[in-house]
């Protein structure tokens, strides 16, 4: 839910009363909120009134009560907690929580003002200055909110052993040692031959060496989980790592390869032994490719996941790491053939000339392909919708739902790495909503109260009730949504649905 930010608060001190212009909420602890007891009986008021501040049945969890108010959990023994649904399950649940009033006014015996709090809470912002400090007290605070969910340390290190080593992280691990031996192959062989072609095959192998060393440390980060300050996660560190590769590719590959190329336009280097040269294109070319296929396969198999041909996977996939590498692999086996090809013509011919072409050629074929990984990470960090076909089968899933009459302002934004984030505005059938409540109620049971409602107050103390239990029914019917669209389509991490 996206939070409101109201203009003009109110704030009331004693007999004072201040309006405060602004477009950012107070702090809780800023706030001097004036609650009425709970022996007090509700006031009526019309649909058009609303309160500035009202917190008499506002709640907050306890890690929110000894942050935002510096107390301890001997504090919150002392108040009265209550059941509230837990936003951090799939299932109906429920967690303890505590009044809002009741907590602040817990603060005010413990700190004796609003502003000894913020000085307290001032003098602990200081210390938590030191990064370790912070990430550790934040890694607790998020540990005991999502303590019923949470991995042991040996299962959260094989999920990411298992992400890492399956998928587009086997491929690229296969591509680094295999790119690490043929740059080994290519270097010492034009070391002994002295030809352009291999000098820019080399130079080509060492920047697909460094290449897919950003794209294995961007994999990595990417299995990172959720922190206070990446609450979407680190999905994105793929495409940054890949934009990074591709600026790699252009400025390391391409422009090396087409400076050498053009240099020996002008300086015919010394060549010494086609056979070698060769020999060490050919080994070149069979390991190119069997990486190649390994790149191919996996996107293949990518692409039936996502309901997308091969094409538009690696157009618009949500998976950079694999298409880098298959882009650049095919760059490879071709830069192989052309340097072999250019190569035997040089020496067929005894003209310098065409190894030069063969070096240029090579660079113009990395350039391409550094322009099209460039754009398209690009285009992927500044916020791309999933394809329109996946987003339609979303939106046909909830349309189909008998609780729903409309879906609106749909938005769905790929994370990278298989995650996307969908977020709808919903207008929920009232009607089916509360027959969904009376189907839970005994409806002679419901006659009989009804009936023994004998004062206007009663229908309102009873009418409130229900008005209760069918806004918990619309909650539950919001988890149940959001946990399908999960269901149908798991690649949906973070599902927003919102009450129109």
């Amino acid at each position: 839910m996206f939070a409101i930010h109201r203009i003009g608060h109110v704030l009331l001190r004693g007999n004072n009363k201040y309006i405060v212009y602004s477009t950012k909420p107070f702090p809780p602890s800023f706030i001097p909120h004036t609650q009425p007891t709970l022996s007090q009986k509700p006031l009526k008021t019309s649909s058009t009134e609303s309160p500035p501040s009202y917190y008499r049945n506002t709640f907050i969890s306890p890690v929110r009560a000894m942050n935002d108010y510096q107390l301890e959990l001997k504090h919150l023994e002392l108040l009265q907690p209550r059941m509230v649904r837990s936003a951090f399950s799939t299932d109906p649940a429920y967690e303890k929580c505590y009044l809002k009033s009741e907590v602040e006014q817990k603060a005010l015996e413990v700190w004796g003002s609003f502003k000894k709090l913020e000085l307290e809470r001032t003098r602990r912002s200081r210390l938590m200055q030191d990064d370790e400090v912070r990430s550790k007290i934040l890694a607790g605070l998020i540990g005991r909110m999502k303590k019923a969910n949470t991995l042991s340390t040996m299962d959260e290190y094989r999920k990411r052993k298992h992400i890492f080593l399956g998928g587009s992280g086997r491929v690229v691990g296969f591509a680094v040692l295999s790119n690490l031996f043929v740059l080994t192959l290519k270097l010492s062989t034009y070391l002994y031959t002295g030809s352009s072609s291999l000098l820019s095959e080399a130079i080509h192998s060492f920047a697909d060496l460094c290449n897919q060393i950003l794209l294995a440390i961007g994999i990595a980060l990417s299995t990172r989980d959720p922190s206070p300050d990446h609450p979407y996660g680190f999905a994105t560190a793929r495409y940054i790592y890949s934009l990074m590769s591709g600026m790699s590719v252009f400025f390391l590959g391409a422009g090396m390869s087409v400076y050498h190329g053009i240099s020996s336009f002008y300086q015919a280097p010394e060549y010494t032994s086609l056979p070698s040269a060769l020999l060490v294109l050919g080994a070149s070319f069979v390991i190119e490719s069997i990486t190649l296929c390994m790149a191919v396969i996996q996107i293949r198999e990518a692409a039936r996941l996502s309901g997308v041909t091969f094409r538009d996977y690696i157009l618009r996939g949500r998976d950079p790491s694999s298409v880098a590498v298959l882009l650049e692999d095919s760059v490879s086996v071709l830069g192989v053939l052309t340097a072999g090809t250019c190569l035997t013509l040089t020496y067929a011919t005894g003209s310098h000339v065409y190894d030069a072409i063969g070096s240029v050629c090579i660079g113009g074929l990395l350039g391409a392909v550094a322009l099209f990984l460039i754009k398209r990470n690009s285009d992927a960090l500044m916020g791309r919708s999933i394809p329109p076909e996946r987003l339609r089968h979303i939106i046909d899933l909830l349309e189909r739902d008998r609780v729903i009459r409309s879906v609106h302002d749909v938005k769905a934004l790929d994370l990278g790495a298989d995650t996307i984030r969908f977020k709808a505005e919903i207008n929920f059938d009232g009607n089916e909503l509360a027959r969904l409540h009376l189907d839970k109620q005994n409806m002679n049971s419901l006659l009989d109260k009804t009936r023994s409602i004998d004062s206007e107050d009663e229908l309102y103390t009873f009418m409130i009730s229900h008005g209760e239990q069918i806004i918990d029914t619309l909650a539950v019917e919001v988890d149940r949504l959001e946990k399908e669209i999960k269901k149908r389509f798991p690649e949906a991490k973070h599902v927003d649905l919102e009450v129109l």
